[in-house]
C-alpha cells in the first residue's frame, strides 16, 4: 500500500506517542457485556497452532529516525507480520462467548529489535493493562485490551513522545477513526476519557506516534480472559475452559480474522489449528 493511500485511508502516517496516559475507554462495542469471575474446577483446554501458506503481504520496513535519534537509534525497523518456517508469531486467538470463568492471568509481553516498549497485564478481575513506552516503542506489534477499563501509558524515554490512538470500526473493515492526540512531554501524566459514540462497532485500538512512523501496535478488543497471542512456533494455548460451545477467533491486522465453532467438555482437550492463505 502507499504511502498516500495510507494517509487517506488508514490515517497511519501521522504518529503520537505518550509519556504517561491513562484511558478510559467507555462505550466500544459490546460494553454491557458483563464477565463474573467464579472457581473452575472442570475446565478444558484448547491448543493449536497458526501457519501461513503463500507470499508474505508485508516485508519489514525501514525508517530513518529524525526526531530523537539519540534515544531511538538512527533507523529502526517496522515488521508488522512475523513468519518463520511457516509458523506465525502475533495472532490473538479469542474465546468467544465465555460470561463467566478464571481470572485475567498476570503477564508481561515485551518488544523485539531495537526497542523495549512492553505491555504488562496484571490481571485479576480484570485485564489491568499497563503499556511501557521505552527507546521509541510501545510493546509487541499485537496485543489485547478490554473495554470499560483504564489503560495506563508510562513514558521511560528522555524525548518527547504524543499519542494517537485509533479505533478499528468491524472485525474485517480496514476503516481507521482517530480517538485521541494529545501531545506529553517526558514523564508527563494525563487522564482522558473517550467518548462513547467514538468507540461503537469497534474491534480493535490501533497505538501510533506522530513524530515515530515506526512506532504501530494493534490492540485486539477481548471480553473475557480466554485469549493468548501466538508465539514464535505458532503456538497457543487457553486453558481453564468452562464446558460449552463458543467461537474461537483468530486476529491479526495483516491476515485477517478466521474463526472456529468449538464445543469443550468437562475437563477436555481440544486441538484447533489456523492456516492463513494469501
Amino acid at each position: 500500500m502507499s504511502k498516500t493511500l495510507s494517509r487517506r485511508r488508514y490515517h497511519m502516517w501521522h504518529r503520537t506517542c505518550a509519556m504517561s496516559w491513562v484511558f478510559m475507554f467507555l462505550g466500544f462495542a459490546g460494553a454491557g457485556f458483563a464477565y463474573n469471575v467464579v472457581d473452575v474446577t472442570n475446565g478444558a483446554t484448547i491448543k493449536g497452532k497458526v501457519a501461513f501458506t503463500g507470499t508474505l503481504p508485508h516485508a519489514p520496513r525501514r525508517f530513518e529516525v529524525r526526531n530523537g535519534p539519540e534515544v531511538c537509534g538512527p533507523e529502526r525497523m517496522l515488521t508488522k507480520l512475523e513468519v518463520r518456517d511457516g509458523k506465525v508469531k502475533g495472532v490473538v486467538i479469542a474465546l468467544e462467548g465465555v460470561d463467566r470463568g478464571k481470572p485475567f492471568a498476570s503477564h508481561h509481553e515485551t518488544a523485539t529489535g531495537q526497542g523495549r516498549g512492553a505491555f504488562h497485564y496484571a490481571g485479576g478481575d480484570e485485564l489491568n493493562l499497563n503499556v511501557r513506552l521505552e527507546k521509541c516503542s510501545f510493546g509487541p506489534f499485537t496485543g489485547v485490551i478490554r473495554a470499560d477499563e483504564s489503560v495506563q501509558f508510562v513514558n521511560h524515554d528522555s524525548i518527547k513522545h504524543t499519542l494517537h490512538t485509533y479505533s478499528l470500526k468491524g472485525r474485517q473493515a480496514k476503516i481507521l477513526r482517530t480517538l485521541h492526540t494529545q501531545s506529553l512531554r517526558s514523564q508527563g501524566q494525563t487522564e482522558k476519557d473517550f467518548p462513547a459514540e467514538k468507540l461503537r462497532r469497534a474491534s480493535a485500538v490501533v497505538l501510533t506516534c506522530d513524530r515515530h512512523d515506526f512506532m504501530e501496535n494493534w490492540l485486539y478488543m477481548v471480553k473475557n480472559p480466554y485469549y493468548a497471542i501466538s508465539d514464535e512456533s505458532g503456538n497457543f494455548e487457553i486453558s481453564q475452559i468452562p464446558p460449552g460451545d463458543y467461537k474461537l477467533v483468530a486476529w491479526h491486522p495483516i491476515l485477517g480474522m478466521q474463526e472456529h465453532r468449538v464445543t469443550v467438555t468437562s475437563h477436555g482437550g481440544l486441538s484447533v489449528d489456523f492456516d492463513f492463505v494469501k
